[in-house]
């Protein structure tokens, strides 16, 4: 039997991205899909990035940077909380809830 390589089978495949290649993967959020989240936010009761990505069919990522942005212009408040799933409520319905919930 042939002996392995140190660092082969690890997972790792190839060198390092440059810079430019990270810039490249690195893209920024369209602004008409974030203008489009902004007129559908009226109509929904809750935001995750699941239901996001399903509804605009965009990746998760995507959805999250959406979400963040939505967050940070104070239209969206997180409301539950996990690693994996944060849910968030628009700022004008989060304000309508009972205390302690």
């Amino acid at each position: 039997m042939a002996k392995k390589k140190k660092g082969e089978g690890k997972g790792k495949s190839g060198p390092a991205r440059s810079l430019v290649e990270q810039a490249r993967y690195n893209v920024s959020l369209p602004p008409e899909l974030l203008e489009r989240a902004k007129r559908d936010l009226k109509r929904e009761k809750y935001l995750t990035p699941l239901r996001l990505a399903e509804k605009y069919s965009v990746t998760l990522s995507t959805a999250r940077k959406i979400l963040k942005a939505l967050e940070e212009e104070g239209l969206i408040v997180k409301f539950g909380s996990s690693r994996r799933a944060p849910v968030y409520l628009p700022a004008d319905k989060a304000k309508t809830l009972p205390p302690g919930i």
